[in-house]
């Protein structure tokens, strides 16, 4: 970390003040005289009475995984409404014993969060009073706004016809994408913005009729491809600008191209030899950028999109003046956040949000302002540790106040809270439902090893991920969903759930099971042999069934029926993109010395060394 910290000093990038011990880690971590600025910024203001959020006492790392524990969005189980008992789908498993209602039933009016509200307790500690709050509220099962006919996805808005999406909005006829905006009748895709009829992308912005193709732009009829921009009629190609008909990076005639992609095509043996070709060709030998940073002055470091003034920040578009972010649309003076859209402003330590203002250490807020420590509030300004509110305004641990005796209160609390250093923390990661495993943290930082023990002796352990260092102990290993500590290698260890048991696969008797070998070569499956049968995915045997509207797509655009589960899928583009570190390395040109998300298994090329190599 220290080297990294000298060269943003050395290129004036950033100034240090001081380093900081993780009280997760023990690592060191620095502060910049930025994160002062910011923090100084976003201080809320209560009763006319600035209330100053201090320094982290996390690294930004150990900031995210904390905060990656309160969002699940791959993970459904088949569960009943607290409410009524039907039947539904739901982000939280059964054995999880939280109250959750599904949808609809949630926004019913025969029901009120504010029921449930009591007075603050200055005799007991905030987190045992939430933790009480957290659990008599309902959850909602599946989190959607304005959606229709969308129903097994999560954590969308404003879509249309989607099946098993998640993080996207403003999206029709799409199915198992993560993060998408603006799209139509796409499959199997991940990051991809204003595009229509593709498959199998990563990365992509305004393209129409695209498969396998990587971090590109404003492309039509492009295949097996990487960092294009502007082009037309494209396969097995990289590093090019408007280009038309080239194959493997050779200019060809219309005629002589059309003929070589047609080699690659519309066959499952076709399309195995292309995705070989993809990954021991163009991604190994393509021209690496050390980052992908477009028209974002002042900005760093993956995938930022007409940015400004954003530092140490993933997957932002359209955006500025950012600290510590992942996953952002339009957003401005926001700092360690993750997955907020439709232009958020003044945040800190937040966890998903929609269209607010001012909204500080919460998750699941839409359409709010001030709010501060709640939970899944819809329509509401000036709340304080709240849950599950609709359309209120001045309310502590969801009790009703005046606008006079609200900002009293709140400022007596907030005194209590900095004398147990709980002012300047987020949600303690007990308060979080959902298991390790089940949540994002898993995604982006997975664990080693497991270790289940009993009567405090270890009973077993497995190694889940040798690429990584931390281990998870399971305390109640009879348990589906247990307690367990995660130990990051120090001292302290984090109170976190784990499931100790994958969920069970509900097959019904008339469905038949389909193994991947028995597979058309071509999308010659009639639809009445499809829909009867679930076929067994290949990589880890989970069973999985194609959606009539998922079969239609396949047939239009002539693409074979998947042997993958979706989540193998997933899982496979996932590994293509590059992680959420930094890595100070030199160019392969120029030797200049660069910080890039590419570890040292990659060439890459400084700015000026790539625009040459590009134009």
């Amino acid at each position: 970390m220290k080297n990294i910290v000298e060269f943003l000093e050395k290129n004036n990038i950033e100034k240090l003040i001081e380093y900081r011990k993780c009280k997760w880690t023990w690592e060191d971590f620095p502060i910049f005289e930025k994160d002062m600025e910011m923090l100084e910024k976003l201080s809320p203001v209560i009763n006319g009475k600035k209330q100053s959020i201090p320094l982290p006492t996390l690294s930004p790392k150990a900031r995210q995984i904390r905060r990656l524990l309160f969002r699940n969005e791959w993970n459904f189980y088949k569960s009943r409404s607290s409410k009524t008992w039907e039947s539904m789908i739901s982000l939280y498993a059964p054995e999880n014993d939280v109250k959750v209602f599904e949808q609809k039933e949630w926004w019913q009016d025969d029901w009120e969060s504010m029921d449930f509200g009591f007075e603050f307790d200055e005799n007991k500690s905030l987190d045992e009073q939430f933790l009480k709050l957290r659990e008599d509220v309902p959850r909602v099962n599946l989190v959607w706004f304005d959606s229709k006919n969308s129903d097994y996805s999560t954590w969308t808005a404003y879509c249309r016809n989607c099946y098993l999406i998640n993080s996207s909005e403003n999206s029709e006829d799409c199915y198992y994408w993560k993060l998408i905006q603006n799209c139509q009748n796409s499959a199997d895709c991940s990051y991809i913005y204003d595009s229509q009829n593709l498959y199998e992308c990563l990365n992509v912005k305004w393209a129409y009729k695209c498969q396998y193709l990587h971090n590109s732009d404003n492309c039509d009829s492009c295949y097996f491809s990487d960092d294009l921009i502007s082009c037309k009629d494209c396969m097995f190609s990289s590093n090019l600008r408007n280009s038309s008909y080239v194959f493997k990076n050779k200019q060809l005639s219309k005629e002589d191209y059309k003929k070589e992609a047609e080699k690659y095509l519309n066959s499952r043996e076709n399309i195995k030899k292309a995705i070989k070709i993809f990954e021991e060709e163009v991604i190994k030998n393509n021209i690496n950028k050390y980052a992908s940073i477009i028209n974002s002055p002042n900005s760093y470091w993956d995938v930022l999109n007409n940015d400004k003034n954003c530092f140490y920040c993933f997957d932002v578009n359209d955006s500025e003046d950012c600290r510590y972010v992942n996953v952002w649309i339009e957003i401005k003076d926001i700092m360690d956040c993750n997955n907020m859209y439709i232009k958020p402003e003044r945040s800190y330590e937040v966890m998903w949000t929609v269209w607010t203002n001012n909204v500080h250490f919460s998750t699941y807020i839409f359409d709010c302002n001030n709010i501060l420590y709640s939970q899944d509030c819809r329509d509401c300004k000036n709340l304080f540790w709240c849950v599950g509110l609709r359309n209120k305004e001045y309310c502590i641990f969801n009790k009703q106040y005046k606008k006079e005796d609200y900002e009293i209160q709140v400022e007596k609390i907030i005194e209590k809270m900095k004398s147990s250093w709980k002012w300047w923390e987020y949600f303690d990661t007990k308060n979080s439902a959902f298991p390790y495993n089940d949540s994002l943290a898993l995604e982006y930082f997975p664990v080693e090893k497991v270790v289940e023990i009993k009567n405090n002796k270890i009973i077993s352990s497995k190694i889940i991920n040798k690429n990584w260092d931390w281990t998870v102990y399971i305390l109640e290993p009879e348990k589906k969903i247990s307690k367990a500590k995660l130990d990051l290698w120090w001292v302290e260890k984090i109170d976190i759930l784990w499931k100790t048991r994958e969920k069970e696969i509900w097959i019904p008797e008339n469905i038949y099971f389909l193994e991947t070998k028995d597979l058309k070569n071509k999308i010659t499956e009639k639809s009445e042999e499809i829909f009867k049968k679930a076929i067994k995915c290949s990589i880890s045997a989970r069973p999985f069934r194609i959606a009539p509207a998922e079969f239609k797509f396949y047939q239009k655009n002539n693409i074979v029926i998947p042997e993958f589960h979706s989540n193998e899928r997933y899982c496979k583009r996932l590994w293509y993109k590059p992680k959420r570190e930094l890595h100070l390395k030199n160019c392969t040109k120029c030797d200049k010395e660069t910080l890039s998300v590419y570890d040292e298994n990659k060439k890459i090329y400084c700015e000026s060394c790539y625009e040459k190599e590009v134009s």
